[in-house]
């Protein structure tokens, strides 16, 4: 071997060290373990009757606080995942799904698998913790948690239209052209208690989330002599805590055209 094949040798070996060091290399992290130990619903009784709830979503990597006694509920995208010095304590940042400028300091304390202490501040506002402070329990406790739906979950792919609107997926991504202009962004179809919820995530320039929607998901499939039909029917709303709350929007309906010969 020449010394210029075992410099080169030497190169490469360096740069695969280099690179198994950072963390998007890792396959579980300590930030993934501890992620998997807070996701999904926690609860606070307070002394009204009431509940307060936060639901940490790994998947998504977002937190939804809601007030039964205020009615409030407050989405948070999360950034900053990073420990602290205090054992099984993490710190986090929540940015306001709608409304960007106002984010959380969110402090997350995992006392035992079922308790979880969570301290949230707003940022810019010195030492003034909000309502969502406080000690949770996991919501399996009270039983409040349904056991998601089995069935196969419908795909959504290709191009639904109507009179007044066009709806493409790709993926998971999407393209909706109406009278208002096109936007484009990312979709996702899930299980919410006993319904599929379809949700759209509209992006602006550089990526960034301008706006969110959610509808109830129904479809059905029905086949003429030359081409099988896909209806989706989609009801604005919103995901609460107890359930999905339609908005009293209009529903849309869109419909598939799939040749039978492309079909099979």
């Amino acid at each position: 071997m020449t010394c210029k094949n075992k410099t080169l040798l030497s190169a490469f070996f360096i740069l695969l060290l280099t690179l198994s060091a950072f963390p998007a290399f890792a396959q579980d992290t300590p930030a993934d373990r501890f992620k998997d130990r807070i996701d999904g619903a926690w609860v606070k009784k307070e002394k009204d009757g009431s509940s307060t709830i936060i639901n940490y979503n790994k998947s998504s990597n977002d937190i939804i606080m809601f007030s039964d006694a205020q009615g409030v509920q407050e989405v948070y995208l999360c950034s900053q995942f990073s420990p602290t010095m205090r054992e099984n304590t993490w710190y986090l940042l929540g940015t306001n799904d709608m409304v960007p400028f106002i984010r959380m300091n969110i402090t997350v304390r995992l006392e035992s698998e079922d308790v979880c202490y969570f301290t949230v501040r707003e940022e810019g506002i010195k030492n003034e913790e909000v309502i969502w402070t406080g000690r949770y329990s996991h919501m399996t406790d009270y039983g409040e948690k349904k056991t998601p739906k089995e069935e196969k979950q419908f795909v959504l792919d290709g191009r639904y239209e109507n009179d007044t609107m066009t709806l493409h997926f790709s993926k998971h991504n999407f393209q909706l052209t109406d009278d208002k202009g096109t936007h484009s962004g990312l979709a996702a179809l899930y299980d919410f208690e006993d319904i599929s919820i379809l949700e759209l995530r509209y992006l602006g320039k550089e990526g960034k989330l301008e706006n969110l929607f959610q509808y109830k998901f129904e479809h059905s499939i029905t086949e003429t002599d030359d081409a099988i039909l896909v209806d989706i029917t989609l009801t604005p709303g919103k995901i609460k805590i107890h359930g999905f709350k339609m908005s009293g929007e209009p529903r849309l309906t869109l419909t598939q055209k799939i040749a039978k010969e492309k079909a099979e």
